[in-house]
């Protein structure tokens, strides 16, 4: 294709590893800690400015994920220290085609070796392809966000309904029920103490269709 080169992923971004956080060092903050599988907690300092891309060295391999915000990198991840001149979003786009878990010890030791990747042959275009294919994956980006964040809601109502009907069974009609002695104490007339008949697994597979 015109206007892109073939070069390898050195020439287009640093990879650094990520800087040691224990939990007990960490303080109250609104900086994202960055693992190998993403956000995992809240930090009062960031070690990398945004924009920024992180991906798994080890533990949870071939995620890539974009910052938006300063941010602070584990040591369980490598991050993109030097974009080069790239566009940041592009660079993150490149990184999830490249399918990193599969190197998974390629350089003899576990986990993914940032020289070893360095030296992986990738096609890119000029910046402003770049920044097309960037912006196309942020709109995909900000769906797939939007989605999870739904499911999120969804499924805080599902645990907060669980609780209200099944903990403290306040469930319509609550007031009217009379309630009956079992083996975990008293519970609404008609209900009974018993075993599921299904699953877990099944039952989301049922109720899902």
């Amino acid at each position: 294709m015109s206007g892109w080169r073939d070069v390898t992923l050195g020439d287009v971004c640093e990879l650094k590893r990520g800087y040691d956080l224990p939990n007990g060092s960490r303080k109250d903050g609104r900086i994202p800690v960055v693992s190998s599988s993403g956000p995992t907690g809240r930090h009062d300092e960031a070690k990398v400015s945004a924009p920024g891309v992180v991906t798994g060295r080890y533990g949870t391999l071939g995620q890539v994920f974009y910052l938006a915000e300063d941010f602070w990198p584990l040591n369980t991840s490598l991050y993109v220290r030097d974009f080069k001149g790239n566009d940041p979003r592009f660079v993150a786009v490149l990184l999830r085609s490249l399918d990193l878990a599969r190197y998974d010890g390629a350089a003899a030791v576990p986990g993914l070796n940032r020289n070893h990747l360095h030296t992986l042959p990738v096609r890119v275009p000029d910046l402003p392809v770049q920044s097309v294919i960037a912006q196309v994956n942020r709109v995909f980006d900000d769906l797939i966000e939007n989605n999870r964040r739904r499911v999120e809601v969804l499924e805080e109502m599902a645990r907060a309904i669980y609780r209200e009907w099944f903990v403290k069974f306040r469930f319509p009609g609550h007031e009217h029920a009379p309630m009956v002695d079992s083996a975990l104490g008293p519970i609404p007339e008609g209900w009974e103490v018993n075993r599921p008949r299904f699953s877990a697994a099944t039952l989301w597979v049922q109720v899902l269709g």
